[in-house]
This record gives C-alpha cells, structure tokens and sequence, in this order.
C-alpha cells in the first residue's frame, strides 16, 4: 500500500499542478511531492509508520481518488482511503479489500 499511496501522491501532483503553472499551483505541487518522498522514507526507516501533514489530507484522498480511477486495479480504494484518515489497516484487511465499511 505504501507503493501505491507514494505514487498516487506523485502523479496527482503531476496531472494536477504541472509544471509552469500558478505559484500557489506549484506549491501545491512540491508539497504533494516531498509528502510523497517522506512516506516512502518514513515507511523505509521505521517499517511501520511515517508522518504526513494533516493540512495535505483532502490532497492526499484526491490523489487516491485519482489513482484509483486511472488504475483499475491494486490496492482496493478504501483501505487507501482509512489509510489517510488514520485508520489502522491490517493485513486481513488489505486482503479483504477492507470491505468492512464506508470510511
């Protein structure tokens, strides 16, 4: 899942805010990408957990949104989904496609 949520957050960044466009656009697109950079490091360090800015939340469900919609496969929306509202996700239910319920 930390594959997929790290390039969710990267290629929302790059379809959203391209580069050349509006200063805040831009902004918005170096903070998706270095919450990208410190997922993959957080998760790589630790192994268990990393640490994102509350504040990029809404960004962070609509990269997965967009994710998901551009690949129609892979970890099931949902679990992605509780993953960033900080809902703890186990492997049983990764497996089930976290099916448990809307988050």
């Amino acid at each position: 899942m930390q594959t997929a949520i790290c390039d969710a957050l990267r290629q929302y960044a790059e379809a959203a805010y391209p580069p050349g466009g509006s200063e805040c656009g831009q902004v918005a697109r170096a903070a998706l990408m270095d919450a990208a950079d410190a997922l993959q490091s957080g998760f790589t360090e630790t192994g268990t957990h990393a640490e994102v800015s509350r504040r990029l939340r809404a960004h962070m469900k609509a990269a997965v949104r967009y994710y998901s919609e551009q690949h129609q496969h892979g970890v099931p929306l949902t679990c992605m989904e509780k993953f960033i509202m900080g809902v703890p996700i186990t492997n049983q239910q990764l497996e089930s496609g976290c099916d448990d319920g809307p988050v």
